[in-house]
């Protein structure tokens, strides 16, 4: 299981944003760019919840 801070759709990183518009943009095969970024890990765990299961 795994939770994470995410950027919303109008946030953007200032040096991805240039490189965003002066490299992939201009790649002719390339018709729409859509990107999101973890801010934080929030929760991390390999061990699922079972707890509940127990009879």
């Amino acid at each position: 299981m795994e939770c994470y801070l995410m950027t919303g759709e109008a946030d953007f990183l200032p040096c991805y944003q240039e490189f965003m518009l002066e490299v992939l943009t201009q790649i002719p095969s390339v018709s729409s760019i859509r990107s999101s970024f973890a801010l934080n890990q929030v929760k991390y765990t390999t061990a699922l919840p079972v707890k509940h299961w127990k009879r």
